[in-house]
């Protein structure tokens, strides 16, 4: 049995680190900056970027330096000082790949494993975006994603749109002001996500580069002096497009520590509103690009009453929410040769339902990221829930019970734009525990994959 499950990965490990080479990287960043990836992530993936105070900078700038990078400008739209054409010297474009060689998942009380399965186009993606001018700036990310569809060539079927995010800034020598228009969330757009990918009730139903749902969030901010931040935002609900429900975010956070040797942060986001998706309800995509719910944990459809019992809840069943993350920051880069980033957040959520029902979650995850001499490293995530309940529409009182998740991956970064990567981790259950009922009892599943990640 452990031959069958670690062999094919063993193997496949050992084979590419015996072709150990030092290589420098290229992504469109780089290119326009002419500092290494490394300035702006302790790793760039494994499974997503975090980003250093430098990157996080540089987001908040609108994807520049302080400085005005060189560009070729020409022409005049009419002021004596306009410019009609102001292109960068350097292509604002990156492309990234991903593929599995070999993973494999024991759902859980299942007897036996599943089997080991391949998959060399996992993901392709295009990163447009840069500094378009002074003022601003554009980054936006393109999946293209196999389709689902089995014993079948991969196609072109499935093309994702996944992220957007334009911004308008005015940068002075002790702070940062701007706007952005953006489908990403309140913790994306000031570089504090999307690591560490633990729970999160502020980005809801992303899965595979599909983003859902495709909201317009308009963002105003400052960062001033390097050492505070202030985020507020406002987006239509979370099922349509317009603004006749709609959902409002705010991010306040102090660097206490501001330098890439010595980074720390005390962060707090909130979103709030009456048109987001459930926190017990799951959003899966299907093959044909739309969407399934189901509830988090089986059973909560059966103790809805009238038109909406056995149906999950939606969208349009929320009255009002709130969801609070706070959380702490430490990091640094090449002291010595290591470099981290560890963290812990809070996760705390209210909301409520026209059917007068109610759903409370507190929870809590941390993760921590090293890498040595760049090349060497691995990132740990843990989350667990303190209490997660519903109240059905009678008023009784029912505890979701999940099991504490974790993933574990290890990485081997031979260069700057290349990882090999390795991750083992557990495959819970989410089970509801009615008043009076037995005890429910959590079964437990375990998944690892051995994958590459690289950027151009």
């Amino acid at each position: 049995m452990w031959r069958s499950r670690w062999l094919p990965g063993s193997v496949a490990l050992g084979l590419v680190l015996a072709a150990t080479q030092e290589v420098d990287a290229v992504p469109s960043f780089s290119r326009q900056t002419g500092m290494t990836c490394n300035q702006c992530h302790v790793s760039f993936g494994g499974p997503v970027p975090n980003f250093t105070f430098t990157g996080k900078k540089f987001r908040m700038n609108g994807y520049r330096m302080p400085f005005v990078a060189d560009k070729l400008e020409a022409g005049e739209p009419g002021a004596p000082d306009g410019k009609r054409l102001s292109i960068p010297l350097i292509p604002y474009l990156s492309f990234r790949y991903q593929s599995v060689f070999a993973s494999q998942s024991k759902a859980p009380g299942a007897e036996e494993a599943g089997p080991i399965t391949s998959n060399p186009t996992n993901r392709l993606a295009i990163f447009p975006g840069g500094a378009l001018g002074d003022n601003f700036g554009l980054w936006i990310e393109l999946y293209l994603t196999p389709d689902g569809t089995p014993n079948r060539d991969w196609g072109f079927g499935a093309f994702s749109f996944d992220e957007y995010d334009l911004r308008l800034v005015k940068i002075t020598d002790n702070s940062t002001l701007g706007l952005s228009f953006s489908n990403q969330s309140i913790r994306e757009i000031s570089g504090f996500g999307p690591w560490p990918t633990i729970g999160s009730n502020l980005t809801r139903g992303g899965f595979g580069g599909w983003s859902h749902p495709n909201r317009g969030n308009f963002f105003a901010y400052g960062w001033f002096a390097d050492r505070l931040l202030a985020t507020i935002g406002a987006s239509p609900g979370e099922d349509n497009l317009d603004w006749d429900e709609r959902n409002y975010q705010g991010q306040l956070a102090y660097a206490l520590l501001n330098s890439d040797e010595n980074e720390a942060w005390v962060n707090v986001m909130a979103q709030f509103g009456n048109d987001g998706i459930p926190i017990i309800t799951n959003t899966t995509p299907a093959t044909n690009r739309t969407w399934t719910y189901r509830d988090i944990a089986d059973g909560i459809s059966a103790l809805r009453t009238g038109t909406n019992a056995n149906k999950p809840y939606m969208y349009s069943d929320v009255g009002d929410y709130f969801r609070v993350e706070p959380e702490v920051r430490y990091g640094f880069i090449d002291r010595g040769p290591h470099s981290m980033e560890v963290m812990a957040r809070l996760v705390f959520a209210n909301e409520t339902y026209a059917d007068n029902a109610e759903a409370k979650q507190s929870a809590f995850g941390t993760a921590v990221r090293y890498m040595f001499d760049r090349t060497w490293g691995g990132d740990l995530m843990l989350f667990r829930n303190n209490s997660f309940t519903y109240t059905d529409p009678s008023g009784a009182e029912h505890d979701i019970k999940t099991s504490p998740s974790w993933t574990a991956y290890l990485k081997y970064q031979p260069a700057m734009n290349f990882i090999l990567n390795l991750s083992f981790g557990n495959v819970g259950q989410t089970l509801l525990q009615s008043p009076g009922a037995p005890t429910v009892q959590l079964q437990k599943g375990w998944s690892w994959s051995l994958s590459s990640d690289i950027l151009f």
